[in-house]
């Protein structure tokens, strides 16, 4: 299968619910779907065991919806997945 085609087919539930939450509940990020679909495919690769929707919740909470602080909100958040995943093993 080419990534054309790959790219064509309908994400997961679970990516397609972390990107639909990016892209229309968290309204400081950045949400590109160029970038975070691949982004997002790839944390939920990683961190298989993750509630990832739960813990994005958390990090908008965290950042009260205002991630200007933040230089690049992707590496933060994968930076706080790895955090998370780290005390839950």
């Amino acid at each position: 299968m080419t990534a054309l085609s790959q790219s064509s087919l309908p994400p997961e539930p679970r990516v397609a619910d972390v990107l639909n939450y990016l892209e229309h509940h968290f309204s400081s990020y950045p949400f590109n779907p160029r970038l975070d679909n691949p982004f997002v495919i790839e944390l939920a690769a990683d961190f298989q065991d993750l509630n990832l929707l739960e813990q994005i919740k958390t990090f908008r909470w965290y950042y009260d919806d205002d991630l200007s602080r933040l230089g690049n909100p992707r590496a933060a958040l994968r930076r706080w997945m790895a955090r998370t995943w780290d005390r839950f093993r």
